[in-house]
């Protein structure tokens, strides 16, 4: 056991401690995950399919799930914290732009993403928010960019 670093704090954390929220977050992987699948499945249904717009799909569902696999992995909770909001972000934007398909799943994988995010916060605590925003705004932004392109 340690001291907490803001010495008027009298909690005394576990410097072992595994991170909050790990629960949210792995849950987050296995829907953004069964979405995936459930895409392709979807996918290869259909006759024409482009590879490039399939690919590209394939590469916005792993990004967000590489992402929360570093809200698992990463030693610092501030690196956490950005991939876990830029996750956030992007599953938002996408679960938008599908909205009339498999829209609905990805908005549940973004809200837990999100709720990782908040249940965390505490790790953060002291640390600026500026980057998880800028990661969220990105995250957020990156799908539509593509689409207007």
């Amino acid at each position: 056991m340690r001291r907490s670093p803001d010495a008027a704090d009298d909690r005394v954390t576990d410097a072992t401690a595994p991170p909050r929220g790990r629960g949210l977050a792995v849950a987050a992987i296995a829907v953004v995950a069964g979405v995936l699948a459930l895409y392709l499945v979807l996918i290869s249904a259909e006759s024409d399919n482009d590879v490039l717009q399939v690919g590209l799909v394939v590469l916005y569902f792993l990004v967000p799930i590489a992402c929360l696999a570093g809200t698992l992995t990463l030693d610092s909770a501030s690196a956490r914290g950005i991939v876990g909001a830029a996750a956030a972000g992007l599953l938002l934007s996408m679960g938008m732009l599908a909205i009339f398909s498999i829209g609905l799943l990805v908005l549940i994988g973004a809200a837990l993403a999100f709720a990782w995010v908040v249940r965390s916060q505490s790790e953060r605590e002291g640390s600026s928010p500026l980057p998880m925003v800028l990661a969220f705004v990105v995250g957020a932004i990156l799908p539509w960019s593509v689409l207007l392109a």
